[in-house]
């Protein structure tokens, strides 16, 4: 039994060992630097300059015998410092042992992702490269910049250069990252983006454009374009904005009635003059906010602070006639 039960403790020890003491495998050991792996070492520079490798593909070899490698190269920044840096498409070859840079294309956007897809139908993936960028110009109140995903498809020729296929865009306002996306089209590989249409109707809805694309085997055509609508961005910014002022107002107007009741209770004061006076200071307070404020609903202010006016009343009165009963 003795023997057992040692036999299980230093199995039980190995494992706390092998494995660490939250059950968890343990942490991969880590890769080798980019910088001194072939054929990323090519594009050393790049690295030095603060550049992340974002993705790699090493791709079977040609008739020829020549392998093929793609990678992306990205700057990793906030959306609203995209413009401080850019991203990198690079194309590689190998010819016999000897490996050489023969095309660097250099992207808008920051903060690449990659993705191999054969959305032309040849049997030959293309490499779709999504980056993100902020426009430097101002948007509207609801986004201080408005952000733009942009989505780049590469093919490579023989003679290894890199060739754009297609280059697109989405674009919805409030949206920080919205994402083209890869999907089908009648049993094809299409793209499909999103881009934002000058308003119509009612304002709490935004209209937007779903638009589908598909390889026509020349180029990639539009087969489909369809209306979508969301609620328009204006109103979640509008609750976020006011709902802060909107409880402070609350908690205001409630406090002041639940003292009021009690002050007026033990005293001369008339409460309906107090209470009608706390009513005029809390309009005056909403109105005085929202002048001072950009973008605050006035009517809301008032009316919510009306209401912890009336619900504060409602708590003195009931507190005081549970006193009274005792």
């Amino acid at each position: 039994m003795n023997k057992r039960c040692t036999a299980i403790t230093v199995a039980l020890g190995l494992g706390f060992l092998l494995f660490g003491c939250s059950g968890e495998a343990p942490p991969e050991i880590p890769q080798t630097s980019a910088l001194d792996q072939m054929p990323l070492t090519l594009a050393r520079p790049l690295f030095q300059a603060g550049y992340e490798l974002a993705g790699y593909y090493e791709l079977d070899a040609d008739n020829d015998g020549v392998i093929e490698a793609l990678a992306v190269l990205t700057s990793k920044l906030p959306l609203t410092e995209s413009f401080l840096g850019d991203s990198h498409a690079l194309l590689f070859g190998q010819h016999g042992a000897m490996w050489s840079l023969t095309d660097n294309q250099q992207l808008d956007g920051v903060n690449a992702s990659t993705e191999l897809h054969d959305l032309t139908g040849d049997g030959f993936p293309e490499l779709l490269v999504f980056t993100e960028k902020a426009d430097t110009q101002l948007g509207d109140f609801v986004t201080p910049l408005r952000y733009t995903d942009h989505l780049i498809v590469f093919t490579y020729t023989p003679d290894l250069y890199l060739v754009e296929l297609g280059k697109f865009s989405s674009r919805l306002s409030g949206v920080m990252r919205p994402r083209s996306t890869v999907g089908e089209w009648e049993g094809q590989p299409a793209i499909q983006t999103a881009q934002d249409m000058p308003p119509a109707g009612s304002p709490l809805w935004s209209p937007f454009r779903v638009e589908t694309f598909a390889w026509d085997g020349q180029a990639f055509a539009s087969v489909q374009v369809r209306e979508q609508r969301r609620i328009s961005p204006i109103v979640p910014w509008l609750v976020r904005r006011n709902a802060p002022w909107a409880a402070a107002l609350l908690i205001l107007g409630g406090t002041l009635s639940l003292v009021t009741i009690t002050i007026t209770h033990h005293s001369r004061l008339r409460e309906r003059w107090v209470i009608l006076g706390l009513a005029l200071l809390l309009i005056a307070g909403g109105t005085g906010l929202g002048l001072a404020e950009e973008r605050l609903c006035v009517p809301v202010l008032i009316l919510v602070g009306l209401a912890g006016l009336g619900i504060g009343r409602q708590v003195a009165t009931r507190l005081t006639a549970e006193r009274g009963e005792k």
